[in-house]
Parts: structure tokens; sequence; C-alpha cells
């Protein structure tokens, strides 16, 4: 059994013009030690299916359907003390935005202690050595437990916020953005610490991001998403080489090639569907340079076209 399970995940939000179907029939699988990304535009959904199995979501938002499948539990009807028992020491969370995430008034020492001494039974001396010792899992001299998050970098931010994230040694952890506004040396060094702590401490990870090339460099396997649902998920090298879903094809079209020719990268025309009222059929349809008339009557399955690599198109066939 993988460690995750998602089947037919459904998160919708209440909003004043009607309920919007952010995450709208998603399904995938998270083997223990393994890393899968989350890519795709902005508001597609990826954030939203992550949150959804800690069920972070904002008061407007609902899981309206589908199972979370966590460690032999239903993490879509787990609520109260048995949730909060979950997150963080078996399930954690690095945010988007460490500055924002890390609490300006409390010095980082105390915040990462704070999960430890919630689900541990251990005092503040035991806290606080296990603190020191996060701090040089991920590279950061302990001496500075005692500071304040103004006095760190954005990327020794970044690093207290993985360790936090570590604190209470979980099973997965869910990475929300976590190379956003980082220069590009101070990126590679995060990365670089990411895939080192998924390999030594046998992780299961979740990283969302935009950013194929961080996705390619980080996960074994990923699941492109567009406009609630997955559209194509396979090993991430094979995504790259291999792309089968025309809206994947234009996300790596779009990407520029430091090697090729100085040009402007393509892009992919028009604007994506309102999830309030969505179209019926593929709803990359009025996107797409090879839609047809039945790509507008007709949502496409998610199928397996090639080993283990999986698309929703009507063009796609198995091989």
């Amino acid at each position: 059994m993988a460690l995750l399970e998602v089947r037919g995940l459904r998160t919708y939000f209440k909003t004043q013009e009607g309920t919007l179907k952010a995450v709208d029939g998603v399904d995938f699988d998270l083997e223990k030690g393994h890393a899968m990304g989350l890519a795709g535009e902005s508001g597609c959904g990826k954030t939203t299916a992550a949150l959804s199995i800690m069920k972070l979501l904002p008061a407007n938002g609902y899981i309206a359907g589908g199972k979370i499948n966590f460690m032999g539990q239903d993490m879509a009807r787990v609520t109260g003390e048995k949730l909060r028992s979950i997150r963080w020491r078996d399930i954690s969370i690095v945010f988007q935005g460490a500055m924002n995430a890390l609490n300006p008034v409390k010095r980082v020492g105390d915040q990462i202690a704070e999960p430890i001494l919630l689900h541990e039974d251990v005092d503040n001396e035991v806290a606080m050595k296990r603190v020191k010792e996060l701090f040089e899992l991920v590279g950061l001299n302990p001496k500075r437990v005692r500071e304040y998050p103004h006095e760190f970098s954005g990327g020794m931010r970044q690093r207290v916020m993985i360790a936090m994230a570590l604190a209470c040694k979980p099973r997965l952890v869910i990475a929300d953005e976590p190379t956003t506004a980082l220069d590009v040396m101070i990126q590679a060094q995060i990365l670089q610490l990411m895939k080192n702590l998924q390999r030594e401490l046998e992780l299961a990870m979740i990283i969302i991001s935009h950013d194929l090339s961080v996705l390619a460099e980080t996960c074994e396997t990923l699941c492109i998403m567009y406009a609630g649902k997955i559209v194509e998920r396979a090993d991430s090298v094979e995504v790259f080489r291999n792309p089968q879903h025309p809206y994947t094809q234009g996300l790596i079209a779009a990407f520029p090639n430091v090697k090729g020719e100085r040009i402007m990268p393509a892009s992919i025309a028009g604007n994506p569907p309102n999830l309030i009222n969505p179209q019926p059929g593929c709803r990359f349809a009025d996107r797409c340079k090879i839609a047809k008339d039945i790509c507008l009557r007709e949502e496409p399955p998610l199928i397996e076209v090639l080993p283990k690599h999986y698309a929703a198109c009507h063009f796609v066939k198995p091989r």
C-alpha cells in the first residue's frame, strides 16, 4: 500500500459568484521515500490539492468528495484532535514565503521547538537540543537559535522553515513553492538540501511549483494540472522527454533554453476557464491547437498511453 492514495479528490470554494471547483476529480499515489511534483499555471489547483491533504483550507473551502488515504485513514473525514495530532507529527508543510510564515516577534528556535513540545512528551531543554540538531541538519549555525527571523537572509529563513517541517520526524512533507523569491545560487542550495534530506530521512515529499526545472531536479514523479484536473502524470524525466498532452507540450515549449538560440520562448494563448461554471468536454480545448468537436463535447479520461505514463487527451492512444 502506498503511503498516500488520493482518489477522486474534489475541493470547492464558496464564492459570491457561485461554487468554484478548484480541484475537480484528482487521483495520485505517493510511495514512502518518493518525491512527487505538482506543476501548472497559477490557479490550476496544485496548492489546493496539496493543502487538502492536511485540510489547511480557508473558511470558504471544503472537500466535496473523494478519499485521501494516508497511512490507512481517510484524511477527508478526520477532524478535531485526531487531525491536530496528525498535522506536523505525520504530515508537515514548508509554506511559500518564509518571512511571512515565521512569527517576526518570536525567536526562530522557539518557533521550531513549539511543535516538538506540542506533539511529544519532552521538556524545553530536550526540545531545544533537537532544534540545534535540526539547525545542523539544514546547514545553519546552532548558535543562532536565539535570533529573530529578520536577522536571517531569505535562504536561511527557508532553511528554518525546512527545519521546522522536520521537527517531529514526519512521514510526508509538503513544500509549497520552496524556492520562490530566492536567487539562483540559493535556489540550487535549497534544492540540493531537500534532495539530501529526502534520501537520508526516507521522506515522502510533495513539491508544488510552476517551475518545471525545480521539479525535474527534485522529483521522481510529475503531475501536470490544468483547471482543477491532472492532465498528465509520469516519471519526471519522461514528461520532459516525451510530453503527451498539448498543455504539457506548451509548458515545456515556454520554458527558456539557455543553450538554444536567443529568442522569445513560445507562450500558450488564451486564458484558463472559469471554474465556477466550467465548460463541458476538455477544459483545455479553447486554448488547444489540435482541438476538434469531440473536445468540446466529451471530457477525455486519464489513460495509460505508455508504461506508467498517463495523459488525458482524445488524441493520445495507448502504445
